[in-house]
């Protein structure tokens, strides 16, 4: 964490219970642009449809922005219209203080660059595959090849910011545990007969997982004891 995760993260995640709180689902800024950006015969004619202020884009005013707990802010097709024709995205991961990304996957491959801090990660290929944990500090760089689950968190008590890089304008990004309770109960638990359900009800237990909001979410008791963030 979509982005997860969000992300976070990073692009457009799916959410399955209402109500529940804004979650991070890009908005297409202009999609007029987009359109005309891709229907443009040249680079030449694509520049012409730009002002240099639309070549640039500002991470800290994208509405997903946040370091409580943290943020997945994509710059992407949606809300960066350049880069329509582009065919790649840009999302800065802020995580706050033992703040983590829930496990999500992408239909790119991403690339995650660690900018300060540091950050745990997970990621499982495919099945029969093995689990391949890193620790990111500044300047290290890991791959999470398309269609691979995979989480990361904030082992400090400071921030941590990463940059990820999706070979895709419009990556994707599908919460793992958001998604396993769209699916029927009789589904669900036929593959989890051990499930304690909340209530006896399977809607009610997957509403006990942390909306996926901005991207971000709080991480383990153990890591926000240590940091006084627990009451």
């Amino acid at each position: 964490m979509h982005l997860s995760a969000y992300v976070g993260f990073v692009s457009v995640v799916f959410l399955f219970i209402t109500p529940r709180p804004i979650f991070a689902a890009d908005q297409t800024l202009d999609p007029s642009l987009v359109a005309d950006l891709r229907m443009a015969a040249t680079m030449n004619d694509r520049l012409h449809l730009l002002s240099d202020h639309q070549l640039l884009y500002n991470f800290s005013t994208n509405p997903m922005y946040s370091w409580k707990p943290g943020s997945v802010c994509n710059a992407n097709a949606a809300t960066w219209p350049v880069l329509s024709t582009v065919g790649a995205t840009v999302a800065q991961l802020n995580l706050g203080p033992c703040a983590m990304l829930a496990p999500h996957l992408h239909r790119a491959d991403n690339l995650v660059v660690a900018v300060s801090g540091t950050t745990h990660t997970y990621m499982v290929q495919e099945n029969g595959a093995r689990l391949v944990e890193q620790i990111l500090t500044p300047g290290m760089m890991t791959i999470f090849p398309r269609a691979s689950v995979h989480t990361m968190y904030n082992m400090g008590c400071g921030n941590t910011q990463l940059y990820s890089f999706l070979n895709d304008a419009d990556p994707g990004t599908l919460n793992i545990a958001q998604a396993f309770f769209m699916m029927p109960k009789e589904i669900g638990t036929q593959v989890m007969p051990f499930i304690n359900l909340t209530k006896r009800n399977w809607t009610a237990t997957g509403q006990q997982i942390p909306a996926i909001g901005t991207g971000s979410q709080e991480g383990f008791e153990a890591c926000r004891k240590q940091c006084g963030l627990t009451t």
